[in-house]
């Protein structure tokens, strides 16, 4: 009744004394193999960290970067925003038919680039090493650019006039969101 008698203890020190042979065997090449082969792997330590080469990063690539962000960004909230300006420019037709349903419907999609602008420019001017507000306002003039010349491929420019005018808003309007978005980032840089 109480379990394990002389039969069930007897396999159990013979299994032992096999291990025990065994891991003296392992012992006795492994000490002889020791001297010859002895693995010594490479360490790889970087010295530098992720900041340290962001911070050697030319400006020209934080440019290159924050107009990258800027279109990124863009992309997605201008997608929002003609939904909310389509709505919104629905709403106000209905009460007045004059300018306000073109201004509501045009008003979101300016204030999604303003915010796509104001992020990219903060993250220039957060992370941006040497790259100051100069570089956040030049890099949202480049999305800008960017975002114009897709407008313009899309064929949506179709009068000379409204494409100069669009691209010299563009331009100003990105620039100054990048460069307060960089300003107000500054004091919190890595």
């Amino acid at each position: 009744m109480g379990g394990g008698g002389a039969c069930a203890g007897a396999p159990r020190a013979v299994l032992t004394a096999e291990t025990h042979a065994h891991a003296r065997h392992s012992a006795t090449i492994r000490a002889m193999l020791g001297q010859v082969m002895v693995r010594r792997l490479p360490v790889l330590q970087s010295q530098d960290t992720d900041d340290a080469a962001a911070a050697r990063r030319p400006r020209w690539q934080w440019v290159l970067i924050g107009a990258g962000l800027v279109i990124t960004l863009f992309l997605p909230l201008s997608w929002l925003g003609v939904w909310l300006g389509a709505w919104l420019s629905r709403a106000a037709s209905r009460a007045d038919g004059r300018a306000l349903p073109i201004v509501l419907g045009v008003l979101p999609v300016a204030l999604s680039f303003l915010i796509a602008c104001a992020g990219a420019g903060a993250l220039v001017g957060r992370f941006g090493g040497r790259a100051k507000a100069r570089e956040a306002a030049l890099s949202g003039s480049l999305g800008a650019l960017i975002g114009w010349g897709l407008a313009a491929l899309g064929g949506s420019l179709s009068p000379w006039l409204v494409a100069v005018t669009s691209l010299a808003v563009l331009v100003t309007f990105g620039a100054g969101a990048a460069f307060l978005g960089a300003r107000l980032a500054l004091p919190r840089r890595v």
